[in-house]
Protein backbone atom coordinates (compact mmCIF):
# COMPACT_ATOMS: atom_id res chain seq x y z
CA UNK A 1 0.00 0.00 0.00
CA UNK A 2 1.78 3.32 -1.45
CA UNK A 3 1.53 7.02 -0.35
CA UNK A 4 0.61 7.69 -3.80
CA UNK A 5 -1.98 10.40 -4.57
CA UNK A 6 -4.64 8.18 -6.77
CA UNK A 7 -8.50 8.39 -8.10
CA UNK A 8 -11.01 7.70 -5.40
CA UNK A 9 -14.69 8.00 -5.80
CA UNK A 10 -16.85 9.81 -3.23
CA UNK A 11 -20.58 8.88 -2.22
CA UNK A 12 -21.83 11.29 -4.52
CA UNK A 13 -19.55 9.86 -7.39
CA UNK A 14 -17.16 12.95 -7.34
CA UNK A 15 -13.46 12.45 -8.14
CA UNK A 16 -10.81 13.02 -5.64
CA UNK A 17 -7.23 12.12 -5.16
CA UNK A 18 -5.92 10.42 -2.12
CA UNK A 19 -4.03 7.40 -1.43
CA UNK A 20 -5.53 4.20 -0.95
CA UNK A 21 -7.11 2.99 2.06
CA UNK A 22 -5.35 0.39 3.78
CA UNK A 23 -7.79 -2.73 4.79
CA UNK A 24 -6.94 -5.35 7.06
CA UNK A 25 -8.17 -8.65 6.95
CA UNK A 26 -10.98 -8.32 9.29
CA UNK A 27 -12.38 -5.11 8.15
CA UNK A 28 -12.55 -6.88 4.34
CA UNK A 29 -14.10 -9.78 5.99
CA UNK A 30 -16.24 -7.11 8.06
CA UNK A 31 -17.50 -5.00 4.79
CA UNK A 32 -18.31 -8.36 2.68
CA UNK A 33 -20.51 -9.47 6.30
CA UNK A 34 -22.18 -5.95 5.93
CA UNK A 35 -23.55 -6.63 2.60
CA UNK A 36 -23.68 -10.76 2.95
CA UNK A 37 -25.43 -11.01 6.51
CA UNK A 38 -25.80 -14.61 5.75
CA UNK A 39 -21.74 -15.68 4.80
CA UNK A 40 -19.35 -17.34 6.67
CA UNK A 41 -15.94 -17.22 6.99
CA UNK A 42 -13.30 -19.82 6.77
CA UNK A 43 -10.59 -21.42 4.30
CA UNK A 44 -11.59 -23.66 0.35
CA UNK A 45 -8.94 -25.07 -1.12
CA UNK A 46 -6.73 -23.61 1.44
CA UNK A 47 -7.67 -19.84 0.63
CA UNK A 48 -9.18 -17.54 2.64
CA UNK A 49 -13.11 -17.59 1.32
CA UNK A 50 -16.39 -16.33 2.26
CA UNK A 51 -19.63 -18.92 1.54
CA UNK A 52 -23.02 -17.89 0.44
CA UNK A 53 -24.95 -21.19 0.12
CA UNK A 54 -22.92 -22.48 -2.85
CA UNK A 55 -21.13 -19.54 -3.86
CA UNK A 56 -17.76 -19.49 -2.84
CA UNK A 57 -16.17 -15.73 -2.44
CA UNK A 58 -12.48 -15.86 -3.27
CA UNK A 59 -12.05 -11.98 -2.18
CA UNK A 60 -9.08 -9.41 -2.00
CA UNK A 61 -9.06 -5.51 -1.83
CA UNK A 62 -8.37 -3.33 -4.89
CA UNK A 63 -5.28 -1.08 -4.78
CA UNK A 64 -3.62 1.51 -7.15
CA UNK A 65 0.04 -0.60 -8.27
CA UNK A 66 2.15 2.11 -7.99
CA UNK A 67 4.47 4.20 -9.89
CA UNK A 68 4.05 4.50 -13.27
CA UNK A 69 0.87 3.02 -13.71
CA UNK A 70 -1.66 5.83 -14.11
CA UNK A 71 -3.93 7.03 -11.52
CA UNK A 72 -7.34 5.65 -12.62
CA UNK A 73 -6.00 1.97 -12.77
CA UNK A 74 -6.49 -0.25 -9.98
CA UNK A 75 -6.21 -3.82 -9.65
CA UNK A 76 -6.29 -7.33 -7.19
CA UNK A 77 -3.41 -9.56 -7.67
CA UNK A 78 -4.63 -13.27 -8.17
CA UNK A 79 -2.73 -15.52 -6.48
CA UNK A 80 -1.68 -19.61 -7.50
CA UNK A 81 -3.88 -20.31 -5.26
CA UNK A 82 -6.98 -19.04 -6.96
CA UNK A 83 -7.30 -20.84 -10.03
CA UNK A 84 -7.00 -24.28 -8.00
CA UNK A 85 -9.48 -23.52 -5.72
CA UNK A 86 -11.68 -22.61 -8.55
CA UNK A 87 -11.10 -25.70 -10.56
CA UNK A 88 -12.24 -27.61 -7.52
CA UNK A 89 -14.76 -25.47 -6.57
CA UNK A 90 -15.95 -26.40 -10.19
CA UNK A 91 -15.44 -29.78 -9.82
CA UNK A 92 -18.01 -29.60 -6.82
CA UNK A 93 -20.66 -28.13 -8.18
CA UNK A 94 -20.30 -25.24 -6.32
CA UNK A 95 -20.18 -21.57 -7.96
CA UNK A 96 -16.56 -19.47 -7.39
CA UNK A 97 -16.34 -15.87 -7.71
CA UNK A 98 -12.98 -14.05 -7.81
CA UNK A 99 -13.61 -10.68 -6.03
CA UNK A 100 -12.45 -7.16 -5.31
CA UNK A 101 -13.57 -4.93 -2.42
CA UNK A 102 -13.08 -1.02 -3.13
CA UNK A 103 -13.41 0.89 0.25
CA UNK A 104 -13.12 4.45 0.27
CA UNK A 105 -14.35 7.38 3.11
CA UNK A 106 -17.72 5.32 2.92
CA UNK A 107 -18.22 3.88 -0.46
CA UNK A 108 -17.51 0.28 -1.16
CA UNK A 109 -17.59 -1.19 -4.64
CA UNK A 110 -17.02 -5.11 -4.80
CA UNK A 111 -15.73 -5.95 -8.47
CA UNK A 112 -17.02 -9.19 -9.53
CA UNK A 113 -14.02 -10.86 -11.94
CA UNK A 114 -15.37 -13.46 -14.27
CA UNK A 115 -13.06 -16.50 -13.33
CA UNK A 116 -13.22 -17.93 -16.24
CA UNK A 117 -10.56 -16.08 -18.33
CA UNK A 118 -8.00 -15.43 -15.14
CA UNK A 119 -8.07 -19.50 -14.43
CA UNK A 120 -6.47 -20.32 -17.12
CA UNK A 121 -3.88 -17.98 -16.72
CA UNK A 122 -0.26 -19.86 -15.76
CA UNK A 123 1.78 -16.83 -13.90
CA UNK A 124 2.36 -17.33 -10.46
CA UNK A 125 0.13 -14.18 -9.79
CA UNK A 126 -1.67 -12.21 -12.40
CA UNK A 127 -3.14 -8.87 -12.04
CA UNK A 128 -7.44 -7.95 -12.52
CA UNK A 129 -7.62 -4.31 -13.49
CA UNK A 130 -10.25 -2.27 -12.30
CA UNK A 131 -10.35 1.44 -13.60
CA UNK A 132 -11.82 4.97 -12.10
CA UNK A 133 -14.91 4.53 -14.54
CA UNK A 134 -16.17 1.21 -13.04
CA UNK A 135 -16.25 2.46 -9.95
CA UNK A 136 -18.20 5.45 -10.89
CA UNK A 137 -20.35 3.57 -12.74
CA UNK A 138 -21.33 1.19 -10.03
CA UNK A 139 -21.54 3.82 -7.17
CA UNK A 140 -23.90 6.21 -9.62
CA UNK A 141 -26.15 2.82 -11.37
CA UNK A 142 -25.97 0.60 -8.97
CA UNK A 143 -24.39 -2.00 -10.99
CA UNK A 144 -22.26 -2.26 -14.00
CA UNK A 145 -20.70 -4.51 -16.18
CA UNK A 146 -18.42 -4.50 -19.18
CA UNK A 147 -15.81 -6.90 -21.03
CA UNK A 148 -12.58 -5.29 -21.24
CA UNK A 149 -10.64 -4.69 -24.57
CA UNK A 150 -8.22 -8.23 -23.55
CA UNK A 151 -11.81 -10.09 -22.69
CA UNK A 152 -12.51 -10.50 -19.47
CA UNK A 153 -15.71 -9.60 -18.16
CA UNK A 154 -15.91 -7.81 -15.14
CA UNK A 155 -18.97 -6.41 -12.92
CA UNK A 156 -18.93 -3.62 -10.30
CA UNK A 157 -21.88 -3.56 -7.63
CA UNK A 158 -22.25 -1.32 -5.21
CA UNK A 159 -22.13 -2.96 -1.66
CA UNK A 160 -26.00 -2.25 -0.72
CA UNK A 161 -27.03 -4.36 -4.17
CA UNK A 162 -24.17 -7.42 -3.69
CA UNK A 163 -26.31 -9.76 -1.92
CA UNK A 164 -29.21 -9.51 -4.99
CA UNK A 165 -26.64 -9.59 -7.88
CA UNK A 166 -25.05 -12.81 -6.47
CA UNK A 167 -28.79 -14.22 -6.11
CA UNK A 168 -30.20 -13.11 -9.57
CA UNK A 169 -27.03 -12.68 -11.56
CA UNK A 170 -28.58 -9.61 -13.58
CA UNK A 171 -27.20 -7.48 -15.41
CA UNK A 172 -28.71 -3.84 -15.67
CA UNK A 173 -27.55 -1.26 -18.40
CA UNK A 174 -28.93 1.82 -20.14
CA UNK A 175 -31.53 0.97 -22.39
CA UNK A 176 -29.99 3.03 -25.10
CA UNK A 177 -27.63 -0.01 -25.30
CA UNK A 178 -30.13 -2.23 -26.53
CA UNK A 179 -30.88 0.16 -29.65
CA UNK A 180 -26.86 -0.42 -30.51
CA UNK A 181 -27.15 -3.70 -30.23
CA UNK A 182 -30.14 -4.61 -32.23
CA UNK A 183 -28.32 -2.24 -35.14
CA UNK A 184 -25.06 -3.97 -34.55
CA UNK A 185 -26.71 -7.21 -35.66
CA UNK A 186 -27.68 -6.04 -39.14
CA UNK A 187 -24.79 -3.68 -39.57
CA UNK A 188 -21.72 -5.36 -38.08
CA UNK A 189 -21.90 -8.57 -40.43
CA UNK A 190 -18.16 -8.67 -41.13
CA UNK A 191 -18.29 -8.20 -45.01
CA UNK A 192 -16.12 -5.80 -46.91
CA UNK A 193 -18.50 -2.85 -48.08
CA UNK A 194 -17.09 -1.24 -51.33
CA UNK A 195 -17.31 2.30 -52.02
CA UNK A 196 -19.75 2.46 -54.58
CA UNK A 197 -22.14 -0.03 -52.55
CA UNK A 198 -22.86 2.80 -49.85
CA UNK A 199 -22.57 5.05 -52.41
CA UNK A 200 -25.83 4.19 -54.16
CA UNK A 201 -27.84 3.43 -51.11
CA UNK A 202 -26.85 7.19 -49.91
CA UNK A 203 -27.99 8.20 -53.24
CA UNK A 204 -31.20 6.73 -53.29
CA UNK A 205 -31.87 7.92 -49.78
CA UNK A 206 -31.01 11.61 -50.83
CA UNK A 207 -28.82 11.45 -47.84
CA UNK A 208 -27.35 15.00 -47.65
CA UNK A 209 -23.84 13.69 -47.31
CA UNK A 210 -23.71 11.13 -50.17
CA UNK A 211 -21.12 12.50 -52.19
CA UNK A 212 -18.02 13.18 -49.62
CA UNK A 213 -15.04 11.75 -50.26
CA UNK A 214 -15.04 10.55 -46.10
CA UNK A 215 -17.92 8.27 -46.95
CA UNK A 216 -17.66 5.89 -44.32
CA UNK A 217 -18.90 8.01 -41.53
CA UNK A 218 -21.44 9.19 -43.57
CA UNK A 219 -22.31 5.76 -44.34
CA UNK A 220 -22.54 5.03 -41.04
CA UNK A 221 -24.69 8.28 -39.92
CA UNK A 222 -27.10 7.34 -42.71
CA UNK A 223 -27.52 3.52 -41.69
CA UNK A 224 -28.00 4.67 -37.88
CA UNK A 225 -30.77 7.35 -38.87
CA UNK A 226 -32.85 4.63 -41.18
CA UNK A 227 -32.51 2.12 -38.32
CA UNK A 228 -33.75 4.24 -35.72
CA UNK A 229 -36.72 5.38 -37.87
CA UNK A 230 -37.69 2.24 -39.01
CA UNK A 231 -37.59 0.43 -35.79
CA UNK A 232 -39.35 3.22 -33.88
CA UNK A 233 -36.45 3.49 -31.47
CA UNK A 234 -36.16 7.31 -32.01
CA UNK A 235 -37.81 7.87 -27.64
CA UNK A 236 -34.60 6.13 -27.06
CA UNK A 237 -31.88 6.90 -29.80
CA UNK A 238 -32.12 10.02 -32.68
CA UNK A 239 -29.35 11.16 -35.05
CA UNK A 240 -29.56 14.75 -35.82
CA UNK A 241 -28.05 15.54 -39.30
CA UNK A 242 -29.42 19.09 -39.27
CA UNK A 243 -28.52 20.55 -35.47
CA UNK A 244 -31.57 22.02 -33.95
CA UNK A 245 -31.88 25.53 -32.67
CA UNK A 246 -30.93 25.58 -29.21
CA UNK A 247 -29.36 22.35 -28.80
CA UNK A 248 -25.53 21.99 -28.42
CA UNK A 249 -24.01 20.43 -31.80
CA UNK A 250 -23.97 17.00 -31.24
CA UNK A 251 -25.47 14.50 -33.13
CA UNK A 252 -26.32 12.01 -30.90
CA UNK A 253 -29.82 12.48 -28.79
CA UNK A 254 -30.04 10.18 -26.14
CA UNK A 255 -33.78 9.87 -24.45
CA UNK A 256 -35.32 9.22 -21.64
CA UNK A 257 -39.54 9.17 -22.15
CA UNK A 258 -39.04 10.80 -25.40
CA UNK A 259 -37.09 13.66 -23.45
CA UNK A 260 -33.24 14.58 -23.58
CA UNK A 261 -31.15 12.84 -21.15
CA UNK A 262 -27.63 13.33 -22.55
CA UNK A 263 -25.97 13.74 -25.41
CA UNK A 264 -23.57 11.60 -27.97
CA UNK A 265 -21.50 11.42 -30.87
CA UNK A 266 -21.36 8.76 -33.51
CA UNK A 267 -18.03 8.37 -35.19
CA UNK A 268 -15.93 5.96 -37.64
CA UNK A 269 -12.75 5.38 -37.04
CA UNK A 270 -9.99 3.03 -38.63
CA UNK A 271 -9.63 0.21 -36.96
CA UNK A 272 -5.65 0.86 -36.70
CA UNK A 273 -5.59 4.00 -35.44
CA UNK A 274 -4.24 4.74 -31.89
CA UNK A 275 -6.42 7.79 -30.93
CA UNK A 276 -9.29 9.05 -32.52
CA UNK A 277 -10.77 12.81 -32.83
CA UNK A 278 -12.94 14.28 -30.52
CA UNK A 279 -14.97 17.59 -29.99
CA UNK A 280 -14.08 20.47 -28.72
CA UNK A 281 -12.77 20.45 -25.22
CA UNK A 282 -14.43 23.00 -23.75
CA UNK A 283 -17.77 22.62 -25.14
CA UNK A 284 -17.72 18.98 -23.82
CA UNK A 285 -16.51 20.50 -20.50
CA UNK A 286 -19.93 22.28 -20.25
CA UNK A 287 -22.44 19.62 -21.56
CA UNK A 288 -20.93 16.74 -19.23
CA UNK A 289 -21.37 19.34 -16.37
CA UNK A 290 -25.32 20.01 -17.62
CA UNK A 291 -25.96 16.41 -18.52
CA UNK A 292 -24.01 14.60 -16.55
CA UNK A 293 -22.43 12.31 -19.06
CA UNK A 294 -21.42 12.29 -23.09
CA UNK A 295 -21.49 9.01 -25.11
CA UNK A 296 -18.88 8.51 -28.08
CA UNK A 297 -20.00 5.72 -30.08
CA UNK A 298 -17.63 4.73 -32.29
CA UNK A 299 -17.13 2.12 -35.31
CA UNK A 300 -13.54 1.13 -35.93
CA UNK A 301 -13.28 -0.65 -39.55
CA UNK A 302 -10.40 -1.62 -41.48
CA UNK A 303 -9.70 0.32 -44.69
CA UNK A 304 -8.36 -0.54 -48.00
CA UNK A 305 -7.75 2.47 -49.49
CA UNK A 306 -7.42 2.97 -53.28
CA UNK A 307 -3.79 4.38 -53.36
CA UNK A 308 -2.54 1.21 -52.91
CA UNK A 309 -4.40 -0.56 -55.79
CA UNK A 310 -3.97 1.90 -59.04
CA UNK A 311 -6.17 4.63 -57.86
CA UNK A 312 -8.92 2.78 -59.81
CA UNK A 313 -11.75 3.31 -57.17
CA UNK A 314 -10.63 7.02 -57.22
CA UNK A 315 -11.21 7.41 -60.85
CA UNK A 316 -14.42 5.66 -60.87
CA UNK A 317 -15.59 7.68 -57.91
CA UNK A 318 -15.18 10.81 -59.15
CA UNK A 319 -16.39 10.02 -62.41
CA UNK A 320 -19.71 9.00 -60.38
CA UNK A 321 -19.47 11.90 -58.81
CA UNK A 322 -19.59 13.83 -61.97
CA UNK A 323 -22.30 11.02 -63.51
CA UNK A 324 -24.98 11.89 -61.03
CA UNK A 325 -23.90 16.01 -61.35
CA UNK A 326 -22.11 16.28 -57.81
CA UNK A 327 -19.64 17.86 -59.29
CA UNK A 328 -19.18 20.67 -62.46
CA UNK A 329 -17.51 19.01 -65.64
CA UNK A 330 -15.29 22.08 -65.88
CA UNK A 331 -12.36 21.30 -64.02
CA UNK A 332 -13.12 17.56 -63.51
CA UNK A 333 -10.46 15.91 -62.17
CA UNK A 334 -10.47 12.40 -61.99
CA UNK A 335 -7.82 11.97 -59.26
CA UNK A 336 -9.50 14.33 -56.64
CA UNK A 337 -9.03 12.91 -53.50
CA UNK A 338 -6.62 10.22 -54.98
CA UNK A 339 -4.34 10.20 -51.21
CA UNK A 340 -7.08 9.36 -49.23
CA UNK A 341 -10.03 8.07 -50.65
CA UNK A 342 -11.03 4.60 -49.22
CA UNK A 343 -12.04 2.20 -52.28
CA UNK A 344 -13.32 -0.40 -49.31
CA UNK A 345 -14.23 -0.80 -45.34
CA UNK A 346 -14.98 -3.45 -43.23
CA UNK A 347 -16.86 -2.68 -39.61
CA UNK A 348 -15.37 -4.95 -36.82
CA UNK A 349 -16.02 -3.08 -34.07
CA UNK A 350 -18.40 -1.28 -32.32
CA UNK A 351 -17.32 0.90 -28.77
CA UNK A 352 -19.93 3.05 -26.80
CA UNK A 353 -17.23 5.31 -24.29
CA UNK A 354 -19.02 7.13 -21.88
CA UNK A 355 -16.57 10.48 -20.32
CA UNK A 356 -18.05 12.01 -17.54
CA UNK A 357 -16.57 14.05 -14.67
CA UNK A 358 -14.45 11.43 -12.73
CA UNK A 359 -12.73 10.44 -15.79
CA UNK A 360 -12.81 13.75 -18.26
CA UNK A 361 -9.62 14.76 -17.60
CA UNK A 362 -7.84 11.82 -17.65
CA UNK A 363 -8.67 9.70 -20.48
CA UNK A 364 -9.16 12.79 -23.06
CA UNK A 365 -5.61 14.09 -24.58
CA UNK A 366 -6.20 17.87 -25.64
CA UNK A 367 -4.45 18.69 -28.94
CA UNK A 368 -4.34 22.06 -30.98
CA UNK A 369 -5.88 22.02 -34.11
CA UNK A 370 -3.55 24.22 -35.70
CA UNK A 371 -4.46 27.91 -36.71
CA UNK A 372 -7.56 29.29 -39.08
CA UNK A 373 -6.42 30.97 -42.43
CA UNK A 374 -6.30 34.29 -40.83
CA UNK A 375 -3.36 32.91 -37.98
CA UNK A 376 -5.73 32.52 -35.42
CA UNK A 377 -5.13 29.78 -33.29
CA UNK A 378 -7.87 26.65 -33.44
CA UNK A 379 -9.70 26.02 -30.02
CA UNK A 380 -8.47 23.19 -28.28
CA UNK A 381 -9.97 19.85 -29.36
CA UNK A 382 -9.94 16.44 -27.54
CA UNK A 383 -8.55 13.08 -28.62
CA UNK A 384 -9.86 9.82 -27.66
CA UNK A 385 -6.57 7.25 -26.78
CA UNK A 386 -7.45 4.00 -27.41
CA UNK A 387 -5.01 2.86 -25.09
CA UNK A 388 -6.53 4.05 -22.05
CA UNK A 389 -10.18 2.82 -23.52
CA UNK A 390 -11.12 0.95 -20.36
CA UNK A 391 -11.70 3.56 -18.60
CA UNK A 392 -14.46 4.81 -20.44
CA UNK A 393 -15.70 2.33 -22.04
CA UNK A 394 -19.38 0.55 -21.33
CA UNK A 395 -20.22 -1.36 -23.83
CA UNK A 396 -18.59 -3.08 -26.77
CA UNK A 397 -19.32 -5.44 -29.88
CA UNK A 398 -16.91 -7.07 -32.52
CA UNK A 399 -17.15 -9.52 -35.33
CA UNK A 400 -14.80 -12.27 -36.42
CA UNK A 401 -13.35 -11.54 -39.87
CA UNK A 402 -10.95 -13.46 -41.73
CA UNK A 403 -6.87 -13.18 -40.82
Amino acid sequence: MGTLNVDQITPSGALVQDVDTKLSPIQKRELLLAALTDATFGRYAGVPAARLGDVVILYKQITHMGFPHPEFKKRIQIPQTWPVAYRQAVAEGLTPHFVGIYHYDGVTIFVDYDPHTYAKRKANNSSAWVYTNDLFQAQTLGQFSREDKTGNHITSVRADLLAGYLAARTEERHPHLDVFANFNREFLTGDRLEWIEALEQMHEAQWKDRNQGEWPGFYLEYRLDAFTRAGSHTDLVQFQKEKRKGLLDYDLLLLERGKLDFYGDLKASDIVKHESPGNDAEDLKRCIEQYGRFWYVVYEHRTWHSRDNGDLATIAWNEWRRDKGYVAKKGYNELSYARRFKEAVRFERMRVLEINAANFGVVLGGFKQGRQPDGASRALKVMINKRNIDNFLIYSESVEVPA
